[in-house]
Order: C-alpha cells, then structure tokens, then sequence
C-alpha cells in the first residue's frame, strides 16, 4: 500500500513540476528578478520538501545555515542528499550534466533554472565553469556543491577536490561545510551508493524503505582568504569528517 500511495504521489508531481516550470518561466520574462527567485526559491523549496515526505525522509538540522552569499561544500552520499539539502535550504545546486536527463530530479533541476550543470571536461578547468559560479555568488546567493565530484558510501569523505573553492577565493564569500549522516530508520542502511550503481535501480531499492533518519549539521563557516583553494578544501573536509564521527556516536 506504502509504494502505490508513493507512486500516486510522484504521478502528481510529475505534472505539478512541468506547471511549475511554466510558472517559473513566465515570471522570468514578465517579472522583476527579485520577485522571480523569491517565488523559484519557494517553489522548489516545497518541491523538495514533498519529495522527502514521500520517500519517508526525517530531517534532523544541527546548526545555523549562514546567510547568503555563502558556498555550502557537502559530503556527497546519495542522490537523496540533494532532496535533503533542497528541502531545508534555498540554493543553487552545482551537478554533473548526467543529472539533468534523471527522472524527477533532473526534470526539474533543468526547469526550475537554478541548478549550475558542469559536465567532465569542465570539472578540469575551473576557468571554464567558474565565471558562472562566481556570478551566482556576487548576486547573493547560496551555492551548493559537492567537492567529493561523486558519490561515496564510505564511512568517511573522499578528497575535496579544490577546484570550485575558487569561487570563494574570488568572491570573497564565506565557505560553510556540511555533514551530512544517514543515522536512522529502515531505510538508512541502503540509502547511500556508489558510483557503479546507476540511479533508478537505487531509487527503486529506496522505495521501500518506510523511514529514513537524516541529520545534516551546518558547521562554523570558514573565511576565503590568501590564493589557494586546497586551503579551503582540506579545512571543509576536515571539519566534515569531524561532524561525522560526532554524528556517528549519535551526538
């Protein structure tokens, strides 16, 4: 009964997004630009916030989100991550291109106009990608990304990757480190992945589950300074690996 209610649900979805995206895409030309992401903001925030009810998610947040313009560097442990973080901040998300073809998620990462798409060869070179980035940054807002550039089910981060940090250094923006742990539930023990496992077998495996304990804390934020991002990097991993192990022992 759990699954036919859920698939109801996502059936619903499916067409409220494509109206949403419509919506979105009329205030963009009709509207002043304040007003259009206040309203993208809101929409895809309860957007979110709908998908994590109805894959049983229970989100727990330690912390304070900082105030935008921040750069928000999370772990990265399942495609659910990006429901968890959309369904408690605002923020634009930084994803792989493969994203944008996913069912649901991809839909409306690519209508709803917010998501920074970065595709392989452009993970290489910050200069092809960076100008974007550090344009969402210097028009105040948040910015999401995942400097492990994939997913991981390991009980600790992968290297940061120092790339995208940059953005920071050249907007002089705070960077806020994110753990983000899934601590509880029937659900917790497969809702991470790795990245040999492709997205809707994960997603229909997930299905099942009834509930999903989430905690993501918001850590102190770390101010850009000097010119070398793996600085950054190394302080936002280490500062994540920490909150794990915390949120580990069930602190």
């Amino acid at each position: 009964m759990r699954r036919i209610i859920r698939a109801g649900i996502v059936l619903l979805l499916l067409p409220a997004s494509a109206i949403a995206a419509t919506v979105l895409a009329l205030t963009d030309r009709l509207t002043p630009r304040r007003f259009h992401l206040g309203l993208q903001t809101r929409m895809m925030r309860r957007w979110f916030r709908c998908l994590a009810w109805t894959f049983g998610l229970r989100i727990r947040v330690v912390g304070t989100p900082h105030v935008e313009p921040v750069l928000v560097a999370c772990n990265h442990q399942s495609w659910l991550d990006i429901v968890v973080l959309g369904a408690t901040v605002p923020g634009a998300f930084v994803s792989k291109a493969e994203i944008a073809s996913w069912p649901m998620l991809g839909f409306f990462a690519r209508s709803g106009g917010r998501t920074l798409f970065i595709s392989r060869g452009q993970m290489r070179s910050f200069q092809a990608f960076g100008g974007e980035l550090i344009g969402r940054l210097e028009d105040g807002e948040r910015v999401i990304f995942f400097p492990e550039g994939t997913v991981n089910d390991a009980s600790e981060p992968m290297r940061f990757k120092p790339r995208l940090f940059a953005a920071a250094l050249a907007t002089g923006c705070v960077v806020q480190p994110v753990a983000l742990a899934y601590v509880g539930g029937d659900g917790a023990a497969f809702a991470t992945m790795n990245q040999t496992q492709p997205f809707v077998p994960h997603m229909l495996r997930f299905w099942t589950a009834r509930r999903t304990e989430v905690v993501i804390e918001f850590t102190p934020v770390i101010e850009a300074k000097g010119d070398d991002p793996r600085f950054l990097a190394q302080e936002a991993r280490r500062r994540v690996v920490e909150s794990l192990i915390k949120l580990s022992h069930g602190d």
